[in-house]
């Protein structure tokens, strides 16, 4: 019988408590428990002197055992958790719309957000006063003004100065002293007035929309070139293109009969006429907006339907949804749009 004393067995908790309160440790140091067999032999390998490497080796493996079984655990009730909201997730999808593998869905829903985020034009708390007396003109104005409809602005008529004010703001010509006039998420005065009114907006104002001493096709012609946009086709075929659209020129003449009416000098022109030239040239840059100013200020009722008729329809380009505003002080005029916008108030 060996009268070798039984050695003291060394609990591997107290152990771990003593390296983490080493004082030799550096400061700010963390601790990470890893249940691997590699580690616990080298650390073990450490201690040979001072416990049974047996029993220490035993003592280990009933520890890792005990923590494989609660990190088992706790993984196992993440991943139920995990489990139970996906599925009330796809429930949910699966309802409202059909599940889009690929993420399309997902991509539509941020594009829709951003699309109703910043509307194709808008004005924010916009408050503009007299340069000269301090009175304000328009104080906390706010609209906005989707894609794809037309709207009829309403203002007092028997305020001018608002009226003027409002177009010059809505076209670019002016800026307010606060708030913000912005088309999509670009407010108007970070644009040259070639980004915005060559490329961005189409205005059709009371005065000098046209030149009376051109035709209705050079009209055009010098509001695209001027434009410095690139076109697939010349500008002169363009040109009659657009008029033709605007029925101007009707589809039943022949190219000489359109070309002799597209050679009329504008100021000969009945109103009609000269109003047709006026949206084609709003629209010839391709904008974003058309903005129009009383566009049926001179002409009878009939007139008066046919283009407002011809406006609404310029929602629906050939290569986007616009967004198509009348000013007016007529509740006529502003009612025959989709939407009205009543300032007088």
């Amino acid at each position: 019988m060996s009268n070798q004393e039984p050695q003291e067995r060394t609990d591997p908790v107290d152990e771990l408590d003593e390296r983490m309160t080493d004082e030799s440790a550096e400061p700010g140091m963390s601790y990470t428990i890893e249940y691997d067999d590699t580690d616990r032999a080298a650390a073990g390998a450490d201690d040979t002197a001072a416990a049974d490497p047996e029993a220490i080796a035993a003592a280990d493996a009933d520890d890792a055992g005990t923590g494989d079984e609660e990190a088992e655990a706790v993984a196992n009730t993440a991943a139920a958790a995990l489990d139970e909201t996906l599925h009330a997730g796809a429930g949910t999808t699966s309802t409202d719309k059909p599940n889009d593998a690929d993420g399309t869905d997902d991509v539509d829903d941020v594009d829709d957000s951003v699309f109703r985020a910043y509307p194709m034009f808008s004005m924010r708390d916009v408050t503009v006063a007299d340069a000269k007396t301090g009175e304000h003109i328009w104080n906390d104005l706010s609209m906005r003004c989707e894609a794809g409809t037309s709207y009829g602005v309403l203002v007092d008529a028997h305020n001018t100065r608002q009226h003027d004010t409002l177009v010059a703001l809505m076209a670019g010509f002016a800026h307010p002293a606060e708030g913000s006039v912005m088309t999509k998420s670009t407010p108007l005065h970070d644009l040259t007035p070639l980004e915005l009114r060559g490329h961005r907006i189409g205005v059709l104002l009371q005065q000098f929309a046209l030149r009376g001493d051109l035709s209705a096709a050079a009209n055009l012609e010098y509001a695209m070139d001027a434009s410095n946009r690139n076109y697939l086709k010349p500008i002169a075929v363009l040109a009659q293109e657009l008029l033709t659209r605007v029925g101007f020129a009707p589809r039943g003449d022949n190219n000489a009969t359109q070309a002799e009416r597209s050679r009329a000098l504008v100021r000969t022109l009945g109103a009609v006429d000269r109003a047709r030239v006026m949206v084609a040239r709003a629209i010839a840059t391709d904008p974003d907006i058309v903005l129009a100013d009383e566009p049926t200020a001179t002409l009878d009722e009939i007139d008066a339907a046919t283009i407002l008729d011809l406006l609404r329809a310029q929602v629906h380009g050939e290569s986007k949804q616009r967004t198509v505003i009348v000013v007016t002080t007529d509740p006529h005029v502003a009612g025959a749009m989709d939407e009205t916008i009543d300032l007088t108030h």
